[in-house]
């Protein structure tokens, strides 16, 4: 089993596990379920008591200077107090043409990583000393994990969400794997895809290599649950800004991921039932992008713009998201 027998399983454990994450000296748990909280209204209606007594004791102990918690954390929770906590609203989102935009205010307040980072390969070494999934202060964020296909899998809560009951999944974390994406991954990814969108409809994977959004140079996938279909998916290869390769095999996928690799191109995935959707681009920070596409990943290359002001959310257009995503192709290689 993965996570969870169907779907109603799986929404009940993640509510119980996000309030049981609560905890008065916890604050990185706090920002955690604030955020997944704002996903839709079931979710917040379901925390929001939790989550209001948990602010208002973690406020006094910081008042008191007895919280203690990572600078990023404090940081965050600090703008949090310039902010009506208990009004902040669910996620929003309007079509713009084939395009979709979400309204997520907690995205201002995530701490940007190797997202920003330029880098000059899409293969570096694992470090250590640098934030990854096994280190010991995130074992509260676990949803869930155990064995899969024979291998080790853990999945964790996204501690800044963009997709709905965003995840992150881990395969092998003890292996210490860097982000990189070799076939026996892919294989095993596109496996778990196609044989758990039977079990949780609309789930899917995305995956970001290095220098095309990934945040964290630890092996992992991004997993979600979805009714809807993203543009990627429904618009005309012609009429994508970015080329795309769609594969109904996990074989013909991986001849296009292994071409990029070999040729050390950043590229996005995203696994959907029956599908896999290659999309290679430009490296992070080598093009001007607007604001509100600077670090773009899966969903953005998919066709999904996530704001934090409301201001960008009623001012994009369908034809500068277009144009916006036309500024990461690469030259043909195919």
């Amino acid at each position: 089993m993965f996570i969870a027998e169907n779907l109603n399983q799986f929404k009940n454990l993640f509510v119980t596990k996000l309030k049981a994450m609560l905890s008065d000296d916890e604050l990185g748990a706090f920002i955690l379920v604030l955020a997944n909280s704002l996903q839709d209204d079931y979710l917040k209606n379901e925390l929001q008591v939790d989550l209001k007594n948990n602010f208002n004791a973690l406020k006094e102990n910081y008042l008191a200077g007895t919280l203690k918690a990572t600078e990023d954390d404090l940081d965050v929770f600090e703008k949090l107090l310039e902010m009506d906590v208990d009004d902040l609203p669910v996620w929003q989102s309007r079509q713009e043409g084939n395009w979709l935009i979400v309204f997520n205010i907690m995205r201002q307040l995530r701490p940007s990583r190797a997202s920003s980072r330029a880098l000059n390969s899409i293969t570096q070494a694992f470090d250590g000393d640098k934030f990854h999934f096994n280190k010991p202060f995130l074992k509260p964020e676990i949803l869930w994990q155990g064995e899969y296909d024979d291998k080790s899998v853990r999945v964790l809560y996204n501690k800044f969400p963009f997709s709905d009951y965003h995840l992150l999944i881990v395969v092998s974390p003890e292996l210490n794997r860097a982000q990189v994406l070799d076939e026996e991954m892919h294989h095993f990814i596109y496996s778990l895809v196609q044989k758990e969108s039977k079990v949780l409809p609309g789930f899917g994977v995305g995956f970001n290599s290095l220098a095309a959004g990934a945040s964290v140079n630890h092996l992992h996938f991004q997993g979600f649950i979805r009714e809807q279909n993203f543009a990627i998916e429904d618009m005309a290869e012609n009429d994508f800004p970015l080329k795309v390769s769609c594969s109904t095999s996990s074989e013909s996928a991986w001849q296009q991921i292994a071409l990029l690799s070999q040729n050390d191109i950043a590229f996005n995935c995203l696994y959907q039932k029956g599908k896999c959707y290659v999309v290679p681009r430009l490296y992070q920070g080598r093009v001007n992008l607007p604001d509100w596409l600077d670090g773009a990943g899966w969903i953005d290359v998919a066709g999904v713009m996530t704001v934090s002001d409301y201001k960008t959310f009623y001012d994009i257009e369908e034809v500068s998201v277009g144009k916006a995503l036309s500024l990461l192709n690469v030259e043909d290689i195919y």
